[in-house]
Formats: C-alpha cells, sequence, structure tokens
C-alpha cells in the first residue's frame, strides 16, 4: 500500500489499543490510564483526617480524654515514620524508639531558655544527622545484622540519655519541660495543644501521601521485596535505604520533641525496649500496607490498655490475648477491617448489575479475580 493510499478503516483504533494490555478496555475518550497508587486518593484521606482530628480536639472536654488525645497524636507519627522504615522499605529497624528519645532530649537541650522553634529545629536536624551516620556504618549489612545493629544502638543511646548529663540531665530525668510555643502563643491548654499536635499529624500524613504517591514508594518497595533483581533494573537500592530510614528516623525525633514538651517530663526508661515493641505493635495492629495504618494501630495502643484498668493485675494478661485475637483475626490490620466495612457499605448501596471502581476498565476487583 502505498502512503497516499487511504488507511482501512480500524487502524487508529489498532494504533490506540497496541499498548492497551490485554483484557483490558482502552479508557473512553482517549483520556490516560491512572496509576492505581493515585486512585487511592491520599490527598483527599489527609483533608478528611484533618478535619476529623480537628473536629476530635473540639469535642473532647477531659483532661483524661486531652491526655489519651495528646498520646494518640505523638505515636501516629511515631508509627508513620517506622511505617516509611519497615512498611515501606522493609528495613526491621529497632530504633526508632532511640530516635524518638534523641529528638526529646535535643528539643529540651536547645529549647532551655529558647523558643520551641529552636527545640524542634535542633530535634530535627540531630536526628537526621545521627541517623545518616548511623546508616552509612550499616547500609550493607543484611537484614538480620541490620535488627541487631539497631537493637545495639538503642542500648547504647539509652546509656547515653543516662550518663550524658551535659546533654541531658543527672540520670537523664527532665522534669518542669516548658510547653510548646508558636508566635508568642503558649500552647498550654488541652484544647489549643492537641489543635497544636493534630497541626504536626497532618503535615506527616500529607508528607507520607506524597510519598506514597511518587516513584519513590515503588521503588522502595520494589527494593524491599527483591534487593538484588531492583539493583538489576537501575533501582539506587542504597540511596533509597539511607533516605527511608533517616525520614522514617526524622520523623521520629520530630515526635520525640512533640512528646517531651507535651509531657513536660522525659526519663531514659521511656525510651526503653519495651516502647520499639509498641512501635511494631501499632504499625503491625493498624496495617503494615497502609499508610493509615500507623493511626488506627496508636489509637489502639494508647486506648486499649486504659479501657482494661477494670480488670486490675489481669490487664496486662488480657491486654496480651486481645493483640493475638486482632492480629489472627485481621492479618491486613485494622486498616483491613475498615476497608471490608468501607467495601460492603459502597456494595450495598450500589444498584444491582452496575460495575463498582475496580473493574471500570473491564476488570474485576483484585479480591474477585482468579
Amino acid at each position: 500500500m502505498r502512503a497516499s493510499d487511504p488507511q482501512p478503516a480500524g487502524t487508529a483504533a489498532d494504533a490506540a489499543t497496541a499498548d492497551t494490555p490485554a483484557g483490558v478496555a482502552p479508557p473512553a475518550g482517549g483520556e490516560p490510564v491512572r496509576p492505581p497508587v493515585y486512585r487511592r486518593r491520599q490527598l483527599v484521606g489527609v483533608a478528611a483526617a484533618a478535619l476529623g482530628v480537628g473536629t476530635l480536639s473540639l469535642v473532647v472536654d477531659t483532661a483524661f480524654g486531652y491526655g489519651l488525645l495528646h498520646s494518640w497524636l505523638v505515636f501516629s507519627i511515631l508509627g508513620l515514620g517506622f511505617y516509611l522504615v519497615f512498611g515501606v522499605s522493609g528495613q526491621f529497624a529497632f530504633s526508632q524508639g532511640a530516635f524518638f528519645g534523641l529528638g526529646a532530649y535535643a528539643s529540651v537541650w536547645a529549647s532551655d531558655g529558647r523558643s520551641f522553634a529552636w527545640g524542634l529545629a535542633a530535634a530535627i536536624v540531630l536526628t537526621a544527622v545521627v541517623a545518616l551516620a548511623f546508616s552509612l556504618v550499616v547500609v550493607r549489612s543484611n537484614h538480620f545484622y541490620f535488627a541487631i545493629a539497631t537493637l545495639a544502638f538503642s542500648h547504647i543511646a539509652l546509656v547515653v540519655f543516662r550518663e550524658f548529663e551535659a546533654f541531658t540531665a543527672p540520670g537523664g530525668e527532665i522534669v518542669g519541660i516548658a510547653k510548646p510555643d508558636l508566635f508568642g502563643h503558649t500552647f498550654d491548654t488541652g484544647r489549643s495543644l492537641a489543635l497544636f499536635l493534630a497541626a504536626f499529624l497532618v503535615l506527616a500524613l500529607l508528607l507520607t501521601a506524597l510519598i506514597e504517591r511518587s516513584p519513590l514508594r515503588r521503588e522502595a518497595m520494589a527494593f524491599r521485596d527483591n534487593r538484588q533483581v531492583a539493583a538489576t533494573l537501575g533501582v539506587p537500592v542504597l540511596r533509597l535505604r539511607l533516605g527511608m530510614f533517616v525520614l522514617g528516623s526524622t520523623y521520629a525525633g520530630v515526635a520525640g520533641c512533640l512528646f517531651a514538651h507535651k509531657s513536660g517530663f522525659v526519663s531514659p526508661e521511656t525510651f526503653s525496649l519495651e516502647l520499639g515493641i509498641d512501635i511494631f505493635l501499632i504499625v503491625l495492629l493498624g496495617g503494615v500496607g497502609s499508610m493509615w495504618g500507623p493511626a488506627l494501630g496508636a489509637a489502639f495502643v494508647v486506648w486499649a490498655p486504659e479501657q482494661l484498668r477494670f480488670v486490675g493485675e489481669y490487664r496486662a494478661l488480657i491486654y496480651g490475648v486481645l493483640l493475638v485475637v486482632v492480629i489472627v483475626a485481621f492479618p491486613k490490620g485494622l486498616v483491613g477491617l475498615v476497608e471490608l466495612a468501607w467495601g460492603r457499605v459502597r456494595g450495598s448501596h450500589r444498584p444491582r448489575g452496575t460495575r463498582g471502581p475496580g473493574d471500570r476498565h473491564g476488570m474485576a476487583p483484585a479480591g474477585e479475580r482468579a
């Protein structure tokens, strides 16, 4: 056929569908198919979370309630950092509690006689620098030795907190820490402090959502699932491992800064191995595969023990049994339970015979595929 001859009917359609995967109908109107990660609407979720947390801060009206709310907000930020380290990049690290403590002590040290902003800046810079220096030493170790190294780092950090009095205090115990202040306003009431901490959680969620929507997350997950294959495909494995570890540790430093100023007291015992276990529980209970998991897991870890006080000496036993039941019953975490409930609600309101969002291009939802 000569170039001047008219093209047969259907050639344009064939060209449009040349790159379309088999079994997937081309999008109507020639619109580009958006990657699945963009359909999760993380930014809408962040806006909804901001509205919900702000409303919750205004609704609570007791000192006990505000205490639980403050703890939940701080531990949610801490859990988000560990989600980046463990959930996204697959680094089994016991050091999150140590960086939490480092951020707390750095903030108290730098803000002594100064504004809270000095303490926040010191917490961010010091935790990032220490995390980078530590990760440069152990970045090439495999998962098991990396975990042992982070555990050793946590023990060294506890000794530093207890003995380095020029940075902490005699015995590492500091009391009378000032409440956070910003632009001349001190957040010293339960409601104002809750709104202040909520703003930091929303910022942490926003940054995490941007990471979720970027190639950084996909490359980190490729490195997490198969390091050798990812390196062969050109993924900067070492740079990703360093970056995610430093970023997640910096989240912990910010959370430690907020914890110190909202509590007014820090002690080395606060940052012991028990805290590291709680951080693992926050991510595991909430859901390792979702950025919303740490917030749900933190709510469980903060709220459940307080509701079991009435059982007295059996509280630890019942709490342990409850943890096992939740982990076994909901292998995807509390996020999986929420997604299941939301799917049933959407399914009950969908007209019979209509297709859901997962099959708009002719594909069945993931859970219904063979």
